[in-house]
Parts: C-alpha cells; structure tokens; sequence
C-alpha cells in the first residue's frame, strides 16, 4: 500500500476584497513571494455585479505546483504534487509560510477584513491488490448492510470540533478511485476538509491563522494515521 498526498488547498474568506488594479496586485505577490508566481497571470475581465466567489485573478508557479485564486470573498491557494514530490511530508516544507505571506499582504496592503480559513487536503492511497469498494465495505461497514459487491463506493462524514480556538466543521471524505488500466477502482481518494464554521465571522489575524495552519495538519495526520490502521488491520 502506498500513501501519497496529492493537493493542499489553504482558503481565507472575505466580506468583500477590494480589487482596483488586478495586474499590479499580481505582481505585489508575485514580488512579496520572491518570484514564486512566476507563471503570467490571468486578468479576467468581469463585471463588477459578478458573483463575488468567481475569480478575477489567478497567477501561478510555472511548474504548476502552486496558483492563487483570487476573488471579492474568498482567496484560494493551491499546492499540486508532482511525480517528483510524492515522498515529501506533510505540512509541505514552507507552504505555510507562504500561505501567511499572502495573508499579510491583503491585511496590511489591502486592509481586507478576513473572517473564516480553512485547509484542505487530499491524499491517494494505492491499494496493493484488493479493489478499493470491496476494502471499504469490509472496513467501516457493518456485516448484515444491504451494500453488497459494490463497484464504487464513497463515505462522507462531518464531526464539529474546535480548532485553535475558532469552531470548525471537519469533513472527512472516502471514496474508491479507479487507474485507467485497472479491471476494479484499486484506490482511495482521501479526501479533509476543516473550515470555520460560516455561523460564526472572526477577525483572523496573523499569529492565529498560524496557530490554526498547525493544529489543522497535526489534526489531518492523526486523522489519517487512524484511518490507514483501519485498512492495515
């Protein structure tokens, strides 16, 4: 069995980013991140009644591992693996600190207000031999349940819990995956979702959406810790 992390995606919410020249707060970032965006960015040229969640900037790495999202309500920065990257750890090396860099510039240089965050991530799990459907109705089903020789299956679950402080819901979300060559779906697609609650605005600042970042990756480590012992045993 084989466990690889696929996407890291870090989100912060808005009330409303005020976006007056697009191009110039591409390359602020771009320069307040030492050229990571290095990519040429996309200036997309919606009207102002737009919805507020639909981007209106993204830039990103010419590597394709890293693009920023931008849009009035939410900011949405993402990390890919490559084939190359498959061994690394979790939290990546930096992407947090990145992430808070991006934060920093739209507190001090954009004075938008951010009320929510949350972090998602997820990770492939390359089954040896079984089918990926036949494991899951084995592992977190009950032995008289009506799903019988399933060919896909998926679990969707949401716990409310608290993290660094803030209310967060955590969803956590399982699902059988199949390669193109494969006879059965042969993998899992974990999949971890912990965001603050949408009931409750915060005005995040910088040493508590870092405090946030930390306990979010210890808690998704453990989590999934917990869940490859399930489907060791």
């Amino acid at each position: 069995m084989e466990i690889k992390l696929d996407q890291v995606q870090l989100v912060l919410f808005s009330p409303g980013i005020i976006i007056v020249d697009k191009l110039k707060m591409a390359n602020d970032l771009n320069n307040n991140l030492s050229g990571l965006f290095d990519g040429e960015p996309v200036i997309l040229p919606l009207p102002d009644e737009a919805p507020p969640e639909i981007s209106r900037i993204q830039i990103t790495s010419k590597d394709g591992r890293n693009n920023l999202s931008i849009a009035k309500s939410r900011l949405d920065f993402v990390f890919r693996y490559r084939e190359e990257d498959q061994k690394q750890v979790f939290p990546i090396p930096g992407l947090f600190e990145k992430f808070l860099a991006i934060f920093k510039y739209f507190k001090e240089e954009v004075h938008a207000l951010i009320t929510r965050t949350a972090v998602v991530t997820e990770w492939i799990i390359n089954l040896d031999e079984n089918a990926a459907a036949e494991i899951m109705l084995l592992k977190y089903m009950r032995a008289d349940t009506l799903i019988i020789k399933p060919n896909r299956l998926e679990i969707h679950y949401l716990n409310k819990e608290s993290v660094a402080g803030y209310e967060v819901n955590k969803w956590t979300r399982i699902k059988s995956a199949q390669e193109i060559s494969a006879p059965k779906p042969n993998k899992l697609i974990f999949h971890m979702d912990i965001n603050t609650v949408i009931e409750k605005s915060y005005d995040i600042a910088y040493p508590s959406l870092d405090k946030f970042l930390k306990e979010c990756s210890q808690v998704m480590t453990s989590d999934l810790e917990a869940h490859l012992k399930i489907i060791r045993r």
